[in-house]
């Protein structure tokens, strides 16, 4: 029973950026489903303005 405690190394600011990373990549699977769940919605398939003109900016 005289086994030394183990010891653990910890990186404080390489478990922040993991953390961040994570989150970021959480985030952005969060807003993509969003997005795709927007588009094929009735009225997300209207918002497509990619070949539409609008009057806004008075142009």
């Amino acid at each position: 029973m005289g086994s030394s405690p183990k010891v653990i190394k910890q990186d404080p600011e390489a478990d922040a950026a993991a953390a961040a990373e994570k989150a970021t990549l959480e985030t952005n699977a969060k807003k993509a489903q969003r997005r795709t769940a927007n588009q094929s919605s009735a009225l997300g398939g209207s918002l497509d303005t990619s070949n539409k003109k609008t009057t806004l900016g008075g142009g």
